[in-house]
């Protein structure tokens, strides 16, 4: 059963725009078309529309029929300009403002977005504002000023030269490039064209048209398409699809406390108090048509994907991803709308992957990340693909495997020193290597006293899910002291077993009894600062009850030595012969034989004296 994981995803989109010369105006004076349409029955402080609905205030008063009818709507919006934008108005009765069921106090400064889908809410001062959905009533963000609503869509300059626009429903990010000196502020984006402070640029937010460059007057308004400002006593209106900025004249209309508003609905239509202070509306039939989109068929492009760590040292895998859907001038990107994923796994390195798995939960995803928990050993590999919001799927990425370690660790070096120790201190080492990383070792001993055979194997709990790599200890004349040690690793994993190895530390020859012509003696240069020497032939020096296999022989050699040979058991072991051309200590081991216990005897076989320093038994190789 896969345990299950997702992360949530932000999605990028970037249309690049080139910045082009300014374009140039037409030479002649802009055509005066007249007066708009008159809308009777009542006279107008401030005027609003959207579509069929024509709002004016004070008090505030609408129609929907041109004027045959008009409805009070509530409030007065004394000194508050209308906002009517799509379905919603915006307005205010005394301390509070109110629109689609949210209210705000009227003394802040509440801005309806274009299209009437966001608002947004500033108390005085106040860092951020609060943008809300009207219909949900829900609050969706907080942005810093200044900044622009459109559609559901907050448009702000994040750095210099980059206008982005996020959308709060599908989470899709668009990056527009612009003039490094632009700013963004409330009404300046609606529909495709953002009309920007600061650099006098229009640019087109959809593409393809490259932007360009008008001074509009700081009380000029954004139509869809279309600018609006006053010209002395006349509209000024400039057609924002046309390349030339072309510009029609309309009015008179009232000059003290000018009233005018393009049309909420997205229609390319004003409606402005003339000189009576009764509300006209001006239809503007000539302005050139949207330019044209080609539709998007570039699929969404794979940047970036991760498993993780080949190797995992633990059983949960995640895989993380990031696409782009790529902008061509002209074929504006819709943005990565979902991901499809899929597994391929083996349960371990010697087996076959699986066939592809299209887990349902992981189709059609609207996150960048997903996990599952697999078995030990199990290798996965992740796929990919992403789709647009035009529809346009992109191929299965490449394979990103992870794998849960199922590899016990390996030993990598493991030793203690000369079988026979002939120093006061051993040390017995270890180093094991692991697919990811050693949690603990495992370590036991048994050992073997003078005469006797090898004890059961005895496990130390403080050697027991250790983290030592090395033991130090004194050795006892005459002990034999074997070792093995193991390794796991985080997951578990546990390796055999070592091979044993041992240390054994001779017995003096003072341990032993002499017979026949011998001398005690003491040098530098033997173990425990004594020697034996046997200085006639037939001499001997015996010890009852010895047990092993081998035999190791600890003497001095050098110039003058004669030999010995060696009985175990009354077997004879060996012939050693102690003559060097230096003198020095030396370990001579003699050949393995089969476990047996018994008398040891080491006889002198030759009338130059021999000189034994001591004596080992091997339980062990």
């Amino acid at each position: 059963m896969l345990g299950l994981r997702v992360k949530a995803a932000v999605v990028c989109a970037v249309v690049l725009l080139p910045l082009t010369a300014s374009q140039v105006m037409a030479a002649d004076p802009p055509q005066h078309l007249g007066e708009g349409v008159l809308v009777p029955g009542r006279t107008a402080v401030d005027v609003g529309m959207s579509g069929a609905r024509v709002v004016v205030s004070n008090p505030v008063y609408e129609t929907s029929n041109n004027g045959t009818t008009w409805t009070a709507s509530g409030g007065s919006n004394d000194g508050k300009p209308l906002q009517v934008e799509g379905a919603a108005l915006l307005t205010f009765d005394g301390s509070t403002a109110k629109v689609g069921g949210l209210t705000f106090p009227a003394a802040d400064e509440v801005v309806l977005g274009k299209g009437g889908k966001l608002v947004s809410h500033r108390a005085p001062a106040a860092a951020t504002a609060e943008v809300y959905d009207i219909a949900s009533k829900a609050k969706l963000a907080d942005v810093a000023q200044p900044f622009a609503l459109s559609g559901d869509t907050v448009w702000k300059v994040t750095e210099p030269g980059h206008l982005d626009g996020k959308n709060l429903t599908t989470g899709v990010v668009k990056t527009v490039l612009v003039a490094s000196a632009c700013t963004v502020g409330p009404d300046d984006v609606n529909g495709r064209w953002a009309v920007l402070s600061g650099c006098n640029q229009v640019v087109d937010v959809n593409g393809p048209q490259p932007p360009r460059n008008l001074t509009v007057a700081a009380d000029a308004q954004l139509g869809n398409g279309f600018t609006v400002q006053t010209s002395g006593s006349d509209l000024l209106v400039t057609d924002l699809n046309d390349p030339a900025l072309g510009q029609r004249r309309y009015g008179p209309i009232r000059t003290t406390t000018s009233s005018f508003r393009a049309d909420g609905s997205g229609l390319a239509k004003i409606v402005y108090a003339d000189a009576t202070s009764k509300p006209r509306v001006i239809t503007l039939s000539w302005l050139t048509a949207d330019p044209q989109q080609h539709p998007d068929t570039v699929a969404p492009v794979l940047t970036t994907a991760s498993a993780g760590d080949r190797i995992r040292d633990n059983t949960s895998l995640s895989f993380e991803w990031a696409y782009d859907d790529p902008q061509d001038p002209n074929s504006p990107a819709t943005g990565v709308d979902s991901y499809d994923l899929r597994i391929q796994q083996r349960p371990n390195r010697t087996s076959p992957y699986g066939a592809w798995n299209q887990v349902p939960a992981w189709q059609g995803l609207k996150t960048t990340g997903a996990s599952l928990t697999a078995p030990i050993g199990t290798d996965t590999c992740w796929q990919v693909r992403a789709r647009d919001y035009a529809g346009n799927l992109s191929a299965w990425s490449t394979s990103y495997c992870s794998e849960v370690d199922g590899t016990a660790p390996s030993l990598v070096t493991w030793r203690i020193g000369d079988r026979v120790q002939l120093s006061g201190s051993a040390t017995v080492r270890w180093a094991y290597k692991d697919d990811t990383d050693i949690a603990s070792y495992d370590v036991v001993y048994k050992v073997a006293a003078p005469g006797v055979a090898f004890g059961k194997w005895i496990y130390p709990a403080v050697w027991q899910n250790t983290r030592i790599t090395g033991i130090t200890w004194s050795p006892r004349l005459g002990w034999d002291e074997c070792f093995m040690v193991r390794a796991r690793d985080y997951l578990g994993n546990l390796s055999a077993w070592s091979a044993p190895i041992c240390s054994v530390a001779p017995q003096d020859d003072r341990a032993l009894t002499s017979a026949g012509t011998v001398t005690r003696s003491t040098s530098t240069l033997a173990f425990q600062g004594t020697t034996t020497i046997l200085k006639a032939n037939g001499a001997y020096l015996t010890k009852a009850t010895e047990a092993g296999l081998r035999i190791a022989l600890v003497a001095i050699h050098g110039p003058g030595q004669g030999r010995v040979d060696i009985y175990h058991a009354n077997i004879k072991i060996g012939t050693v012969s102690l003559a060097a051309a230096t003198t020095g200590r030396a370990v001579t081991y003699l050949p393995a034989t089969p476990f047996r216990t018994g008398i040891l005897k080491i006889v002198s076989t030759s009338t130059a004296p021999a000189s034994v320093d001591g004596i080992a038994f091997l339980r062990a190789p």
